[in-house]
């Protein structure tokens, strides 16, 4: 490969690390006029393709900032740039509906339907809960009628654990190996 397709290749790479594809796009173009045969540069030049919007194949970046909902009339937009702006406002359901009209005109293109999965995803399942419809549960009555004078702490260790046990405890022994066998003992009964 001579020097200058080296340069535009690198130029080309660095284009698409800055996400400048459309201008990636032209240099891998301009390499291939160079080296039509090349499956390397082709394959490559596809993928950037591929990683290209929809709007961005149609229509190149502005160069400034425009408010699209100002300056461009729904009439003038194709489905998939109506789609792009219902999804950037947030509008998912709006979004997913001129995405699906777009993909039922061009059923080949393979990013309208990518960008509609991606959409479709976006969106929440399903409805939200209709919780008076819900089944109702009956909560069991405590077993213990609390008194006013109880502590916190005394409510919140009966309120929904297991029962413990009321035998006594026998107090651990001093030495080490006696303490570790005494708590063997311990875990071997409560596996019982």
């Amino acid at each position: 490969m001579p020097g200058d397709m080296v340069e535009l290749e690198q130029r080309a790479e660095r284009a698409v690390r800055r996400g400048e594809l459309l201008s990636a796009l032209e240099l891998f173009e301009q390499l291939l006029a160079m080296q039509p045969d090349d499956e390397r540069l082709q394959k490559r030049m596809e993928s950037v393709r591929a990683l290209l919007q929809p709007s961005e194949v149609h229509d190149p970046p502005l160069p400034e900032p425009v408010d699209a909902e100002i300056d461009a009339s729904p009439e003038s937009l194709s489905d998939a740039e109506q789609g792009e702006l219902h999804a950037g406002a947030g509008r998912f359901g709006q979004a997913i509906s001129c995405y699906e009209r777009a993909a039922a005109a061009a059923p080949e293109n393979e990013l309208l339907r990518e960008r509609l999965e991606e959409l479709r995803a976006l969106i929440a399942p399903g409805a939200p809960a209709d919780l008076a419809s819900a089944e109702r549960i009956a909560a069991p009555a405590p077993r213990h009628a609390a008194s006013r004078a109880e502590s916190r702490s005394h409510k919140l260790a009966h309120a929904s654990f297991a029962p413990m046990e009321d035998r006594p405890v026998a107090r651990l022994p001093k030495d080490p190996v006696k303490m570790l066998e005494a708590l063997l003992d311990r875990v071997r009964a409560a596996r019982r």
